[in-house]
Protein backbone atom coordinates (compact mmCIF):
# COMPACT_ATOMS: atom_id res chain seq x y z
CA UNK A 1 0.00 0.00 0.00
CA UNK A 2 1.41 3.66 -1.29
CA UNK A 3 0.36 5.45 1.87
CA UNK A 4 0.68 2.66 4.48
CA UNK A 5 0.84 3.82 8.15
CA UNK A 6 0.43 7.54 7.39
CA UNK A 7 -2.15 9.78 8.52
CA UNK A 8 -4.39 11.90 6.52
CA UNK A 9 -6.81 14.73 7.77
CA UNK A 10 -9.14 15.82 5.07
CA UNK A 11 -11.91 18.58 5.30
CA UNK A 12 -15.26 18.35 3.67
CA UNK A 13 -14.88 14.28 4.17
CA UNK A 14 -18.82 14.27 4.14
CA UNK A 15 -19.36 14.76 0.36
CA UNK A 16 -18.04 14.60 -3.12
CA UNK A 17 -14.14 15.04 -3.30
CA UNK A 18 -13.25 15.02 0.35
CA UNK A 19 -15.75 11.93 0.36
CA UNK A 20 -13.95 10.21 -2.26
CA UNK A 21 -10.32 11.30 -1.42
CA UNK A 22 -10.86 9.41 2.14
CA UNK A 23 -11.99 6.75 0.86
CA UNK A 24 -8.99 6.61 -1.57
CA UNK A 25 -6.23 7.21 0.90
CA UNK A 26 -7.41 4.91 2.98
CA UNK A 27 -7.46 1.97 0.56
CA UNK A 28 -3.66 2.84 0.23
CA UNK A 29 -3.26 2.12 3.95
CA UNK A 30 -3.51 6.06 5.07
CA UNK A 31 -5.34 6.47 8.94
CA UNK A 32 -8.10 9.07 7.77
CA UNK A 33 -9.42 11.77 10.26
CA UNK A 34 -12.66 12.84 8.37
CA UNK A 35 -13.77 16.08 9.22
CA UNK A 36 -17.07 18.00 8.15
CA UNK A 37 -19.86 19.46 9.77
CA UNK A 38 -22.60 17.05 9.45
CA UNK A 39 -21.61 14.11 12.20
CA UNK A 40 -24.17 11.51 10.63
CA UNK A 41 -22.26 11.38 6.95
CA UNK A 42 -18.80 11.32 8.49
CA UNK A 43 -19.82 8.48 10.91
CA UNK A 44 -21.42 7.07 7.81
CA UNK A 45 -17.95 7.00 5.59
CA UNK A 46 -15.76 5.94 8.84
CA UNK A 47 -18.51 2.66 8.88
CA UNK A 48 -17.83 2.58 5.21
CA UNK A 49 -13.61 2.34 5.42
CA UNK A 50 -14.08 0.34 7.96
CA UNK A 51 -15.32 -2.54 5.60
CA UNK A 52 -13.10 -1.93 3.40
CA UNK A 53 -10.51 -2.78 6.33
CA UNK A 54 -9.00 0.09 6.69
CA UNK A 55 -9.22 3.35 9.70
CA UNK A 56 -10.97 6.43 10.27
CA UNK A 57 -11.74 8.72 12.51
CA UNK A 58 -15.19 11.77 12.40
CA UNK A 59 -14.50 14.87 13.93
CA UNK A 60 -17.31 16.93 13.06
CA UNK A 61 -15.70 20.63 12.33
CA UNK A 62 -16.99 23.75 11.17
CA UNK A 63 -13.75 24.98 9.23
CA UNK A 64 -14.76 28.38 9.39
CA UNK A 65 -13.67 28.51 13.21
CA UNK A 66 -10.67 28.29 14.22
CA UNK A 67 -11.07 26.69 17.59
CA UNK A 68 -12.60 23.95 15.91
CA UNK A 69 -9.88 23.56 13.60
CA UNK A 70 -7.21 23.77 16.09
CA UNK A 71 -9.12 20.72 18.14
CA UNK A 72 -9.33 18.78 14.41
CA UNK A 73 -5.72 18.96 14.40
CA UNK A 74 -5.03 18.13 17.91
CA UNK A 75 -7.48 15.44 18.04
CA UNK A 76 -6.07 13.41 14.61
CA UNK A 77 -2.73 13.79 16.04
CA UNK A 78 -3.65 12.43 19.73
CA UNK A 79 -5.51 9.14 18.26
CA UNK A 80 -2.94 8.33 15.38
CA UNK A 81 0.14 10.15 16.58
CA UNK A 82 1.31 11.60 13.72
CA UNK A 83 0.01 14.44 10.91
CA UNK A 84 1.16 13.51 7.16
CA UNK A 85 -1.08 14.29 5.06
CA UNK A 86 -3.69 17.33 5.29
CA UNK A 87 -6.06 17.78 2.48
CA UNK A 88 -8.48 20.74 2.83
CA UNK A 89 -11.20 20.11 0.12
CA UNK A 90 -14.16 21.71 1.88
CA UNK A 91 -16.02 24.28 -0.12
CA UNK A 92 -19.34 26.34 -1.04
CA UNK A 93 -20.94 27.72 -4.13
CA UNK A 94 -23.57 29.80 -2.27
CA UNK A 95 -25.21 30.87 -5.18
CA UNK A 96 -24.90 32.00 -8.42
CA UNK A 97 -25.87 35.85 -9.38
CA UNK A 98 -24.47 38.87 -10.15
CA UNK A 99 -21.72 40.34 -7.25
CA UNK A 100 -24.58 43.00 -6.10
CA UNK A 101 -26.95 40.37 -5.28
CA UNK A 102 -24.39 39.15 -2.78
CA UNK A 103 -25.06 40.13 1.32
CA UNK A 104 -22.25 40.48 3.12
CA UNK A 105 -22.89 37.09 4.99
CA UNK A 106 -22.82 35.00 1.85
CA UNK A 107 -19.65 36.43 0.58
CA UNK A 108 -18.21 35.99 4.28
CA UNK A 109 -19.66 32.46 4.20
CA UNK A 110 -17.80 31.65 0.66
CA UNK A 111 -14.29 33.07 1.74
CA UNK A 112 -14.14 31.46 5.08
CA UNK A 113 -14.56 28.10 4.03
CA UNK A 114 -12.98 28.06 0.72
CA UNK A 115 -10.18 30.23 2.29
CA UNK A 116 -9.98 30.80 5.95
CA UNK A 117 -10.42 27.27 6.53
CA UNK A 118 -7.60 26.44 4.22
CA UNK A 119 -5.44 28.81 6.86
CA UNK A 120 -6.40 27.61 10.06
CA UNK A 121 -6.05 23.56 9.14
CA UNK A 122 -2.56 24.51 7.38
CA UNK A 123 -1.55 27.02 10.24
CA UNK A 124 -2.46 24.05 13.35
CA UNK A 125 -0.89 21.52 11.07
CA UNK A 126 2.54 23.00 10.42
CA UNK A 127 3.44 22.76 13.89
CA UNK A 128 3.20 18.98 13.87
CA UNK A 129 4.47 18.82 10.46
CA UNK A 130 7.69 20.82 11.63
CA UNK A 131 8.30 18.63 14.23
CA UNK A 132 8.84 15.59 11.96
CA UNK A 133 10.38 17.65 9.65
CA UNK A 134 7.80 15.92 6.78
CA UNK A 135 4.20 16.01 5.07
CA UNK A 136 2.11 16.76 3.03
CA UNK A 137 -0.35 19.61 1.77
CA UNK A 138 -2.89 19.53 -0.87
CA UNK A 139 -5.26 22.34 -1.77
CA UNK A 140 -8.00 21.86 -3.54
CA UNK A 141 -9.06 24.73 -5.83
CA UNK A 142 -10.40 25.54 -9.03
CA UNK A 143 -10.40 25.90 -12.36
CA UNK A 144 -11.68 29.40 -12.03
CA UNK A 145 -9.11 29.99 -9.22
CA UNK A 146 -6.68 31.20 -12.63
CA UNK A 147 -9.52 31.94 -14.93
CA UNK A 148 -12.78 33.62 -13.57
CA UNK A 149 -16.03 33.51 -14.74
CA UNK A 150 -19.07 35.82 -13.88
CA UNK A 151 -22.01 35.17 -11.46
CA UNK A 152 -19.67 33.23 -8.80
CA UNK A 153 -17.48 36.40 -7.83
CA UNK A 154 -16.99 35.25 -3.89
CA UNK A 155 -15.99 31.46 -4.80
CA UNK A 156 -13.06 32.93 -7.97
CA UNK A 157 -11.72 35.72 -5.81
CA UNK A 158 -11.46 32.85 -2.62
CA UNK A 159 -9.57 30.30 -5.29
CA UNK A 160 -7.39 32.92 -6.62
CA UNK A 161 -6.30 33.43 -3.16
CA UNK A 162 -6.00 29.98 -2.07
CA UNK A 163 -3.53 29.82 -5.04
CA UNK A 164 -1.39 32.93 -3.22
CA UNK A 165 -1.70 31.32 0.40
CA UNK A 166 -0.26 27.62 -0.98
CA UNK A 167 2.58 29.73 -2.82
CA UNK A 168 3.61 31.19 -0.24
CA UNK A 169 2.89 28.41 2.28
CA UNK A 170 5.49 26.07 0.01
CA UNK A 171 8.09 28.47 0.00
CA UNK A 172 7.91 28.41 3.51
CA UNK A 173 7.97 24.70 3.95
CA UNK A 174 9.68 23.21 1.57
CA UNK A 175 13.32 23.69 3.20
CA UNK A 176 11.22 21.59 6.40
CA UNK A 177 10.77 18.49 3.90
CA UNK A 178 6.77 19.83 3.40
CA UNK A 179 5.23 20.27 0.44
CA UNK A 180 2.22 21.81 -0.92
CA UNK A 181 0.44 21.55 -3.87
CA UNK A 182 -2.53 22.96 -4.78
CA UNK A 183 -5.24 20.99 -7.44
CA UNK A 184 -7.12 22.95 -9.91
CA UNK A 185 -9.91 20.60 -11.34
CA UNK A 186 -12.19 21.39 -13.59
CA UNK A 187 -16.14 21.36 -13.84
CA UNK A 188 -16.81 17.66 -11.45
CA UNK A 189 -20.29 16.14 -11.33
CA UNK A 190 -21.18 16.25 -7.74
CA UNK A 191 -24.57 15.63 -5.83
CA UNK A 192 -24.17 19.68 -5.04
CA UNK A 193 -23.38 20.73 -8.51
CA UNK A 194 -24.20 24.65 -8.42
CA UNK A 195 -25.63 24.52 -12.20
CA UNK A 196 -27.75 21.76 -11.98
CA UNK A 197 -26.74 20.51 -15.37
CA UNK A 198 -28.74 17.29 -17.32
CA UNK A 199 -27.79 13.78 -16.66
CA UNK A 200 -26.33 13.74 -19.91
CA UNK A 201 -23.88 16.66 -19.63
CA UNK A 202 -22.71 15.63 -15.73
CA UNK A 203 -21.75 12.13 -17.53
CA UNK A 204 -18.94 14.17 -19.25
CA UNK A 205 -17.70 15.97 -16.36
CA UNK A 206 -14.77 14.14 -14.58
CA UNK A 207 -15.79 12.87 -11.49
CA UNK A 208 -14.31 13.46 -7.38
CA UNK A 209 -12.78 10.42 -8.22
CA UNK A 210 -10.90 11.89 -10.49
CA UNK A 211 -9.40 14.12 -8.45
CA UNK A 212 -9.36 11.79 -5.62
CA UNK A 213 -6.78 9.63 -7.82
CA UNK A 214 -4.78 13.21 -8.23
CA UNK A 215 -4.57 13.60 -4.65
CA UNK A 216 -3.17 10.56 -4.20
CA UNK A 217 -0.52 10.76 -6.74
CA UNK A 218 0.32 14.33 -5.47
CA UNK A 219 0.99 12.34 -2.12
CA UNK A 220 3.26 9.30 -3.17
CA UNK A 221 5.35 11.52 -5.50
CA UNK A 222 9.30 11.55 -4.31
CA UNK A 223 10.29 15.06 -3.28
CA UNK A 224 12.35 15.28 -6.79
CA UNK A 225 9.14 15.27 -8.99
CA UNK A 226 6.70 17.36 -6.20
CA UNK A 227 5.03 19.66 -7.80
CA UNK A 228 3.37 23.26 -6.50
CA UNK A 229 0.30 22.99 -8.79
CA UNK A 230 -1.66 20.39 -10.94
CA UNK A 231 -4.20 21.02 -13.35
CA UNK A 232 -7.43 18.92 -14.00
CA UNK A 233 -9.08 19.78 -17.17
CA UNK A 234 -13.18 18.40 -17.50
CA UNK A 235 -13.60 15.32 -20.15
CA UNK A 236 -14.00 16.65 -23.38
CA UNK A 237 -17.23 17.82 -24.12
CA UNK A 238 -19.15 16.43 -27.24
CA UNK A 239 -20.93 19.68 -28.72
Amino acid sequence: MKLQGRVAIITGASSGVGYETARRLAREGAFVAAAARRRDKLEWLVGEIAGEGGQALAIPTDVTSSVQVTRLIDSAYNFFGRVDILVNAAGVITKIAPLEQFSDQEFRTVIDTNLTGAFYTARAAMTYMKSQRSGTTVNISSRVGKQAIANIAPFCAAKFALSGLSQALGQELRPANIYVTTIFPGMINTDIHPLNPSEEFRRQLMTAHDVAEAVLWTCTLPPSLRVDELPLMPRQLEM
